[in-house]
C-alpha cells in the first residue's frame, strides 16, 4: 500500500531526535531541479498553423498545429488541453506551445483549447466544461475538411487540463437531462493526463492548497446534492476509454499518489488506465519537450493513435 505524503511526514515527524542525522552526517544536496513554470514558459513557443475562434470570448479560441512536411493522408490528432489551476490568473495556452509545436513535428495535427476560466466571466460551471465541450465538437464537425482522421483522436492534458480532458472523454456517460450532455460526442482512442487531477473530489484538498480555490464552489454544480457528479471524471467512470496518466515523482502539485488513486478507482471500474512515475521530474517536466517525461507521453500517444 502507497504512503500518502501526510503520513510519510507524520512518521519522520515521530522519530525521536537521536535517530536523525547529524548536519555533519548528511548527504550532499543532489536532489534535481525541477522546472518551474516561468522555466516552461520560456521554452521556444511555435505558431499555430491557425486560430479558430469557437466563441466570443477571448479565451474561446483553438490553436491548430500542423506538420511542416505534411505526410499524404488524413492526419492523426492530439486535442491538448492546457491547465493553469483553472485560472486565467495562472497561466493559459502559452504553457502548452512547446508541446504542441513537438507533437506537430512527430506528424499529428494538434487541436489545442482555450477556455474561459473560473476566474473570468462565464467560466467556472457550466462554462469551463462547455467551452471544453464546443472545441472538441468543433474538431469532430471539421475534422473531413481539414485532412484530420476522427476516428485516430486522442486527448492530453496537463494539470488542471488533465482533469478537463479526461472529463471530455467520458462526455457520454452523462445524463441525457445534464446541462452539459451532447448527443453521440466524440469518443477518443485514449487520455494522457500529464500531472492531472482527476477526482475533484478526492482532491478537493490538494487542489485548495495548489490553486487557491475551492472546487465544489467553483467547478461543480451548485444545484446538485453531489456536485461533482457531472464534473469529476471520477464520477463518470467507466468511460470505456483508455487512459494513461504521468506524473512526476517530485510533483508537489499532482503527487504520484493522485494517479495511483484514479488508475485504481478506474481498473475496479473495468477501464483500462496505466500509470507511469517519471524519475527526476517535477509537475512541468512531463509536458516539456526533451525530457523523459514527455517521452513518456509522447510514446503514449503513438500507441494509442498509430
Amino acid at each position: 500500500m502507497p504512503i500518502s505524503p501526510g503520513r510519510l511526514a507524520a512518521a519522520l515527524l515521530a522519530l525521536p531526535l537521536a535517530a536523525l542525522p547529524a548536519a555533519s552526517q548528511l548527504p550532499p544536496p543532489t536532489l534535481p531541479q525541477t522546472m518551474t513554470q516561468r522555466s516552461l514558459a520560456a521554452l521556444p513557443q511555435p505558431k499555430p498553423a491557425e486560430t479558430i475562434r469557437y466563441g466570443e470570448a477571448e479565451a474561446q479560441v483553438v490553436e491548430l498545429f500542423l506538420p511542416r512536411n505534411r505526410p499524404d493522408g488524413l492526419l492523426p490528432a492530439v486535442v491538448l488541453v492546457h491547465g493553469g489551476c483553472w485560472q486565467a490568473k495562472v497561466a493559459g495556452r502559452e504553457l502548452v506551445r512547446p508541446a504542441a509545436g513537438a507533437l506537430a513535428e512527430q506528424g499529428f495535427a494538434v487541436w489545442s483549447v482555450g477556455y474561459r476560466r473560473v476566474d473570468e466571466e462565464g467560466g467556472g460551471f457550466p462554462g469551463t466544461f462547455a467551452d471544453v465541450a464546443a472545441a472538441i465538437d468543433l474538431l469532430a464537425a471539421q475534422a473531413a475538411e481539414r485532412g484530420i482522421d476522427r476516428s485516430r483522436v486522442a486527448f492530453l492534458g496537463h494539470s488542471a487540463g488533465g482533469h478537463l480532458a479526461l472529463w471530455g472523454a467520458a462526455r457520454h456517460r452523462l445524463p441525457k437531462g445534464s446541462v452539459l450532455a451532447a448527443e453521440a460526442p466524440l469518443r477518443p482512442r485514449g487520455v494522457v493526463a500529464a500531472g492531472g487531477l482527476p477526482d475533484l473530489e478526492a482532491d478537493a484538498r490538494v487542489i485548495r492548497a495548489a490553486c487557491g480555490l475551492d472546487p465544489a464552489a467553483t467547478l461543480g454544480d451548485p444545484d446538485a446534492k453531489s456536485p461533482f457528479a457531472e464534473t469529476s471524471p471520477a464520477a463518470l467512470l467507466p468511460s470505456g476509454v483508455p487512459v494513461t496518466l504521468v506524473h512526476g515523482i517530485y510533483d508537489g502539485v499532482a503527487f504520484p499518489e493522485i494517479g495511483l488513486r484514479y488508475a485504481q478507482r478506474a481498473r475496479r471500474a473495468g477501464d483500462r488506465a496505466d500509470l507511469f512515475v517519471v524519475p527526476n521530474a517535477g509537475h512541468f517536466e512531463v509536458i516539456a519537450p526533451g525530457t523523459r517525461g514527455f517521452d513518456i507521453v509522447l510514446g503514449a500517444l503513438e500507441q494509442m493513435l498509430r
